[in-house]
């Protein structure tokens, strides 16, 4: 993993996959925090895995523990992710490899903006659509991932965004979701952040940046001078964005049983609340000159909705903290 580099900072890798064959998904992150200079807390390491499955007869287990540095043969990368970690008497295991042809995505544009002070996070889909296969094991339950879809990503810098929205979606069928296989567009992947930083005292208006992969073209979405249409909540996401010559209309719900909420440690103080579902719907509107509208829509989505503003009703996990 890539060190941090400045005095102070964050920086995650973590792998999302669903099962195309069953409501099961897991969110498995690597993360390492260094706070700001005169802060309480010292530089740590943590190991997070969440395991969700509508099948599996209760809410997702979250386990994470938090190490002074990352234990001997934890790994994460493009090409998979090995790691164990134990809270509360519960354990959680895994060996994961990921597989996919797609080049990674740097969404952030102008690519100026990755050697910028500004925004202060940056990121990286590593592996914006591959297939995750190997062995889970979580709460005493061993769970099979055998071609799951998903994808790995990398997030690093000196302060979380105000607010933000990452979304993930793969396995879409034309038209409504429930389409069938006669409906699959296999070869689809969405790839989207929405953000809002803040400026001094103010927040700034929502920048969209992100790719629609299609028939195995990369769509741009997004980018500085391209301000998206957005309402973001917690549960669901509509927004209208836009890209050269393309506008991508969206809508995202999530179902009560599956989100998570934790909180993430800020390394200039606070926190941000972080609500995260495994298993969304996404339906998308797609709009090109010279093309018919294309309508596409998956169960097989990840949405998440992270914040420093109060996020009414919504109470994170008490997990440790690092």
């Amino acid at each position: 993993m890539d060190a941090i580099t400045e005095a102070s900072g964050y920086e995650s890798w973590f792998v999302s996959a669903r099962d195309p064959a069953s409501d099961r998904a897991l969110w498995i992150r690597h993360t390492r925090h260094r706070p700001v200079e005169g802060l309480k807390g010292s530089e740590s390491a943590a190991l997070w895995c969440t395991a969700a499955g509508r099948d599996l007869g209760g809410p997702p287990v979250v386990v994470k523990e938090v190490f002074g540095a990352f234990p001997a043969g934890a790994s994460a990368g493009a090409g998979g992710f090995r790691g164990q970690a134990v809270m509360d008497g519960q354990s959680a295991r895994w060996d994961l490899a990921i597989a996919g042809d797609q080049a990674p995505l740097r969404p952030l544009r102008p690519a100026a903006l990755y050697r910028a002070p500004l925004p202060r996070t940056k990121l990286e889909a590593v592996v914006p659509d591959g297939t995750v296969t190997g062995t889970l094991e979580v709460g005493g339950r061993a769970v099979a991932v055998d071609g799951w879809r998903g994808t790995a990503g990398h997030n690093w810098g000196s302060e979380h965004a105000d607010t933000w929205v990452w979304l993930h979606a793969a396995d879409f069928s034309t038209g409504n979701s429930g389409a069938g296989d006669a409906g699959r567009v296999p070869d689809a992947w969405l790839e989207l952040v929405l953000a809002r930083i803040r400026v001094g005292p103010a927040r700034s208006p929502w920048t969209a940046m992100g790719a629609l992969g299609l028939g195995g073209d990369r769509i741009v979405l997004g980018g500085l001078g391209r301000r998206p249409l957005v309402d973001a909540r917690p549960d669901r996401l509509t927004a209208s964005i836009g890209g050269p010559r393309v506008r991508l209309l969206l809508s995202v719900t999530t179902d009560d049983s599956d989100p998570v909420a934790v909180t993430y440690a800020d390394p200039r103080g606070g926190t941000r609340t972080v609500r995260h579902a495994a298993l969304a719907g996404v339906t998308l509107s797609l709009r090109r000159p010279g093309h018919p509208e294309l309508t596409l829509s998956s169960r097989r989505g990840a949405y998440e909705y992270g914040t420093a503003q109060p996020m009414p009703g919504i109470e994170p996990r008490p997990l440790p903290a690092g």
